[in-house]
């Protein structure tokens, strides 16, 4: 395993980071050994949230790490009432809070190491949230030493071009953003990494797979082609060639499409690529992008041609 420095942080995170949002009420078992054979290969930091799997990823996850202190551990708060993109923000400094000391509670732990404020997706909403009370809050968690570092993550279904991140950063107000890159959503990599290395804030990246559906997923050619022409539809692409071609991401053989997508990420600066694996096997999978330079810049060349116009992420 490699590592990186994430942004002021000072933390020396691994190339990969394990997102744990899904897996922990279906098999509470396996979920716990794919978090210990992570680790066994040099994975330091792992993601979650209070309302994962309703609560069961950070109460498995306490179980996990019992006599891992040294794993870095990423949750959220979330200050909308749900995660649909046209959710209402409904965040409030105590909510806020008792999300936090929940979080503590079912991790297992007297601090968290990076809290973030779950899923921002407009400017409107994120300015309530630095003026109404939850930064503040989320400032004296710092203060009282239950929180290491705070910070952000987009939502990028309603903000495929990063209004949100590219308004708050320049603020200077956070330790760490979570965002969004893969093949087919390249808009952050020359508008939001610049400012996150000018600002030197630590970034998170994730849904490298776009969202890893089997039906439309960065997790097989089948389903690539499949999110393409959702694309296209969207008219998000153009139609006809060569978006029309089955060979279209031939390009980046021999890699399988999940790893390409995976060393993709890893070409950019960026702390570190979360991504979920609900088995040891995709564990090993992931771990094959660890290969400097990750992806040559003929395959990158040739990703920016055919999908960096796209400027909105589709299931």
């Amino acid at each position: 395993m490699r590592y990186r420095r994430l942004g002021r942080t000072g933390l020396e995170v691994s190339e990969l980071s394990y997102g744990a949002a899904r897996g922990a009420s279906e098999d509470p078992a396996g979920f716990v050994r794919v978090v210990h054979a992570a680790i066994a290969e040099g994975v330091n930091l792992i993601d979650t949230a209070g309302g994962y799997d309703g609560g069961e990823s950070e109460k498995r996850l306490g179980e996990a790490l019992t006599g891992h202190d040294d794993v870095i551990v990423e949750t959220k708060y979330c200050p909308y009432e749900s995660y649909a993109p046209d959710a209402t923000f409904n965040g409030t400094p105590r909510a806020l809070r008792a999300s936090a000391q929940e979080s503590l509670r079912r991790l297992r732990r007297d601090r968290i190491d990076i809290l973030l404020g779950h899923g921002m997706r407009s400017i409107a909403t994120m300015d309530r949230f630095m003026t109404e009370g939850c930064y503040e809050e989320m400032l004296r968690l710092k203060q009282e030493g239950l929180v290491r570092f705070v910070g952000v993550s987009e939502l990028s279904e309603a903000d495929g071009e990063h209004e949100v991140l590219r308004h708050i950063l320049p603020g200077g107000g956070f330790d760490v953003v979570m965002l969004t890159i893969n093949l087919l959503l390249q808009t952050a990599v020359g508008s939001v990494l610049p400012l996150c290395h000018e600002h030197d804030v630590g970034t998170v990246v994730m849904m490298p797979l776009n969202q890893a559906s089997r039906e439309s997923g960065l997790v097989s050619v089948p389903a690539a082609l499949e999110c393409v022409r959702r694309h296209v539809a969207a008219r998000n692409l153009p139609a006809g060639p060569p978006y029309a071609s089955e060979d279209l991401w031939d390009f980046l053989r021999p890699y399988s499409i999940p790893e390409a997508g995976v060393r993709y990420v890893l070409a950019h600066e960026v702390g570190t690529c979360c991504v979920g694996f609900r088995g040891e096997e995709r564990l090993r999978e992931n771990l094959q992008a660890i290969d400097p330079p990750y992806l040559d810049e003929a395959r990158l060349e040739r990703a920016r041609e055919l999908f960096g116009r796209i400027a909105r992420q589709v299931r």
